[in-house]
């Protein structure tokens, strides 16, 4: 195919992202080491003015990720560094002919500060929860750094070429082993001054809501479903308005469990679809966590 489909993709399903146990107490001072594999496949919906059909897609991300807790004037924090690798294979049809594009290469880097604002304190490892602890108000900020694999001869890349920022709130409240969780969130999207073809793409806001429901068997087990809505991104290239508004949702759960009590293992599903434009994708994911620190 001489040329390549469409809108770079870093942004398609960010607001879908589902992740429970968010604003969980966690004791300071430990460290999180995790490595992991997410399959994605479905379908890729474009802006109509483009002559793309039919196009689909099949991703491989191998990730990991670092997480240390601390505090923060006395309240509960977590820092984490996310690098992802990506191999992607879109197929579809261009003007009529098909074709396909295969990728492979660092995605963007990611780094994200989680802090607990009102309803629980810092506490050492090895001190046992507050049951007094029932609801939880969090924030947090995520930065996505451009450090991805990037072609501007490319319209389809695993970089995006520029900053997002994801400020996010949210409230937790246990009861039992219940716990029901939900954030609100705003995707904010720096400017691609290299665009396909030396074009600078801008991008309005996207703002994001999810909720999720988490059952815990003990404190080492535990699974969790949720939700997610998101809306917004439309796009302008060189100042022209491009037909890119996204309204999208999506589903999912995930199973955790502590092997012992340093080595963890999650497996996660999810599944949704997008109305307007972005990736229509379900998903399949596994990781191992091992920690330590503390006393």
């Amino acid at each position: 195919m001489a040329v390549a489909f469409t809108i770079a993709l870093p942004t398609a399903g960010l607001a879908q992202e589902i992740e429970p146990r968010t604003f969980v107490n966690t004791p300071v001072k430990l460290n999180f080491i995790a490595t992991g594999y997410l399959f994605q496949a479905g379908n890729v919906f474009f802006d109509t003015a483009l002559p793309l059909e039919d196009v689909s897609a099949d991703l491989h991300t191998a990730f990991v990720r670092y997480l240390r807790t601390l505090a923060i004037a006395g309240r509960p924090a977590k820092l984490a560094v996310v690098q992802p690798f990506a191999s992607g294979h879109w197929e579809g049809f261009l003007e009529g002919d098909f074709g396909t594009r295969d990728a492979n290469g660092l995605a963007d880097l990611r780094v994200s500060l989680d802090v607990l604002l009102w309803g629980a304190r810092a506490r050492a490892p090895g001190e046992p929860p507050d049951p007094n602890e029932k609801t939880i108000v969090g924030a947090g900020l995520t930065v996505i750094v451009p450090t991805g694999t990037y072609d501007s001869e490319r319209l389809i890349n695993l970089g995006s070429n520029r900053w997002t920022v994801r400020p996010q709130v949210g409230v937790a409240h246990t009861f039992g082993r219940w716990t029901v969780e939900g954030i609100g969130a705003l995707w904010l999207f720096g400017d691609n001054d290299d665009f396909f073809g030396g074009s600078l793409l801008t991008q309005e806001r996207l703002w994001a809501v999810k909720g999720d429901v988490v059952y815990s068997f003990n404190p080492g087990m535990w699974v969790g479903i949720g939700a997610a809505y998101g809306e917004g991104a439309t796009s302008r290239v060189d100042g022209v308005l491009r037909n890119t508004l996204q309204t999208n949702y999506r589903f999912g759960g995930t199973f955790a469990y502590a092997v012992r009590p340093q080595h963890g293992i999650s497996v996660s599903v999810m599944s949704g679809a997008t109305t307007r434009v972005g990736a229509d994708f379900d998903s399949f994911g596994f990781a191992y966590q091992y920690l330590w620190g503390g006393s």
